[in-house]
């Protein structure tokens, strides 16, 4: 059985009245030739709206060996942009068969609409058969290659029927209809004389006319000749508004069908195709129009659900119950197929200049997490389970024996990506694919928010845990292959000592002296192994003490007086503090609750106050002063321990509570730091860091968050 052939299909929208004629000719050419179809939904680059612009990134989703051929409506989605940023933009797809619709790209096929001869034949039409000589002419996009065609044109008629050329009467548009009806709004309430009004394309023109109808609805609107106007393209809503619309009509079935044609066949060659476009009379610029006269177009893109809320039946938080209920939202929309994927490595966030990084890539894993097939809700299989992206389904859903049509969108919220949703298409229905993809957006956005925030507590210790744990093999590794070494060292020393000592045995040479330096050789090498071993286990006691207190995993509740009092009975008891100048201020409500284990803020303030006392070098501990702080700060409540002692140096300042560091030489190790940090982080939800002037002293703070319900 002869393979049946797949073409990726780039389009900026399906819902819209030109956009939507385009896709439903492809969709029925695709049908028609036996092909299937993956519709990519990016919107036009570089759109003033910023959620349009998030849409860009599934035009990243397209790799080489996946398609037999891209038609790109390139005319449509470089509406904003200049020619030169988007030949960068298809960069990406060089290697892949490619027909360009409205927008010459080197290397493809280029199916082009004459877009200059059909407003010719229109302003003609207006001057030789109307009268009409002042044309108001609302333009595209500025930079647009059609747009700038279509002015050209209207100013060549004019030079050729004599007609004076009036920059007043050029209003810059572009393409948008919302547009259309805001400059509809600004011409009728000016005092601009003119016989018509030349829209560059339809959608701005339907507009114009949306405005005219709230103003004839409202009653404030009586003028005759400024409702003569016109536009461009001869859309799906063209004839089905009144008046129907005078517009140019582009040969886009012509188009379609053989775009899709040459993609089919065995080798494209680069070469442009230039298609007429004709004048197409109704009744908005004054013609006799009968409606039965114009052939009807044989197609319906009629929305097929006209009762059901798809917003409001997708309402959840709960993800289980999100997939539940959109799996009855597809049914009553009539979507056989569904499937929903997010990134694996998590979320991204984009900006439209990705679309132009020929290097950028979407996450290359993605994880199925819906699958709807067929009408019926599937168990996912651990095979289907995680693919590469670009594959964007599993083979098993892209059946050699039939024929498909799916469209692919973006999930986001913001310009934070999640992953992307898959439809089949098997009607029409233009309308039901974004609402569903906005609303499935939302959901999952804020079931996985709700879904993080539950875990997000324990989330957080254990990873802080684990991290502080990480960090403290990582230095008691680091710190220890010193004196580890060391031994390594003093032990092969000491070999060679042990060997020459029993060489010497009956050596007559070997006087009383040379014994004597040899014994003393090894004593030293026994202190220093003494050394070592006095370090490693200074190490490892530290470590017993404080990382079990990391560990523990107590959660009882002590207040602020329990905290004070606890400190007080065993500073009394430790003769470092009780010999120094220690003073306790405590400016906050002791009743107020701390939520966690009292053992571990002692154990810390403990650390931190020795700590203080030894920054004074030299200095007796009397004179020593050391002041801690407790204060109330919004919702959290602030210990300081604060001293005047020698400070810290600026160079370990930045590693202080990521590495083993100490300015104690010897006697310290530097795990204190590291393992309070991440007490407080992981196991309080809190905070902790410092400020220090070198000579004048340091100060540390811990923040942590008061019980809820003290608050």
């Amino acid at each position: 059985m002869k393979r049946r052939k797949t073409i990726g299909l780039l389009i900026n929208d399906i819902d819209g009245s030109f956009q939507t004629y385009i896709w439903l000719m492809l969709k029925q050419a695709a049908e028609e030739m036996d092909c299937n179809l993956m519709v990519f939904e990016g919107r036009s680059l570089k759109h003033d709206d910023f959620a349009e612009k998030q849409h860009h990134i599934i035009y990243s989703f397209i790799e080489k060996g996946r398609f037999d051929g891209l038609i790109i409506t390139s005319a449509s989605i470089s509406t904003y942009i200049k020619y030169e940023e988007f030949l960068q933009f298809v960069k990406k797809y060089e290697g892949i068969p490619l027909v360009s619709m409205g927008v010459v790209i080197p290397g493809a096929l280029n199916v082009i609409c004459d877009t200059k001869a059909g407003m010719k034949e229109l302003i003609r039409h207006l001057i030789d058969d109307h009268g009409y000589e002042k044309i108001l002419f609302v333009t595209g996009p500025e930079g647009n290659q059609e747009a700038t065609e279509r002015l050209e044109a209207y100013k060549e008629v004019l030079m050729e029927k004599n007609l004076e050329f009036d920059e007043n009467l050029v209003i810059q548009g572009d393409f948008v209809s919302n547009t259309g009806y805001r400059i509809m709004e600004e011409v009728a309430n000016s005092n601009m004389e003119y016989d018509a009004i030349v829209f560059s394309n339809d959608d701005m023109a339907l507009g114009a006319m949306k405005f005219i109808d709230h103003m004839k609805n409202s009653g404030n609107y009586s003028l005759d000749k400024k409702i003569i106007l016109c536009g461009f393209d001869d859309s799906l809503n063209a004839s089905k508004v009144n008046p129907p619309l005078t517009t140019v009509r582009l040969p886009l079935k012509e188009v379609c069908y053989k775009s899709v044609e040459v993609l089919l066949g065995d080798e494209i060659k680069e070469q442009t195709v230039i298609l007429p476009s004709v004048l197409v009379k109704r009744a908005s610029c004054g013609c006799d129009y009968k409606k039965e006269d114009e052939e009807l177009k044989n197609i319906n893109s009629v929305k097929m659900v006209l009762d059901y809320r798809v917003h409001e039946n997708l309402q959840t938080y709960q993800i289980d119950e999100l997939f539940d209920k959109l799996c009855s939202a597809l049914k009553k929309s009539f979507i056989e197929s569904c499937f929903i994927f997010k990134y694996l490595e998590g979320p991204i966030f984009y900006n439209e200049e990705m679309a132009f990084d020929e290097n950028f890539k979407v996450p290359q894993r993605s994880e199925m997490v819906y699958a709807y097939y067929k009408g019926q809700r599937m168990i996912i299989e651990q095979s289907d389970r995680v693919i590469n992206t670009a594959q964007i389904l599993p083979e098993r859903f892209m059946p050699e024996d039939s024929r498909f049509t799916y469209i692919v969108m973006p999930l986001f919220f913001k310009n934070e990506h999640f992953g992307y949703v898959c439809f089949e298409v098997n009607n029409n229905d233009v309308i039901t694919f974004e609402m569903l993809r906005g609303q499935i957006s939302n959901t999952l956005k804020g079931a996985l928010m709700l879904l993080e925030r539950e875990t997000m507590g324990e989330s957080l210790r254990e990873s802080e845990r684990l991290a502080s744990l990480g960090q403290m093999i990582g230095g008691i590794s680091h710190n220890l292959m010193t004196p580890i070494m060391s031994i390594s060292g003093v032990a092969a020393a000491l070999e060679d000592l042990i060997y020459e000592y029993r060489e010497s045995i009956g050596d007559s040479s070997v006087t009383d002296e040379d014994h004597y330096e040899i014994s003393c050789e090894m004593a030293e090498l026994v202190n220093r192994l003494r050394e070592y071993n006095s370090y490693m286990s200074n190490v490892i006691s530290t470590v017993k003490s404080q990382a079990v207190q990391l560990n523990s995993q107590c959660n009882k509740d002590f207040t602020i007086e329990e905290l004070v009092n606890r400190i007080k009975f065993f500073n009394n008891y430790d003769l470092l503090i009780e010999k120094s100048d220690l003073s306790i201020f405590v400016d906050v409500d002791t009743n107020i609750v701390i939520q966690g284990d009292i053992s571990n803020i002692v154990q810390i303030l403990d650390n931190l106050i020795k700590n203080a006392i030894q920054s004074y070098e030299g200095k007796e501990s009397n004179h020593c002063r050391v002041e801690l702080h407790i204060r109330r700060n919004d919702d959290n409540v602030i210990f300081i321990v604060k001293d005047y002692g020698c400070g810290i140096p600026e160079k370990i300042k930045p590693r202080l509570f990521k590495y083993m560091l100490t300015t104690k030489g010897k006697s310290g190790t530097g795990l204190s730091l590291m393992l309070s940090y991440s007490t407080i982080k992981g196991k309080f939800g809190g905070d902790i860091w410092f400020e220090s002037k070198e000579n004048e002293g340091t100060t540390f703070f811990i923040m942590l968050p008061i019980n809820k319900a003290d608050l």
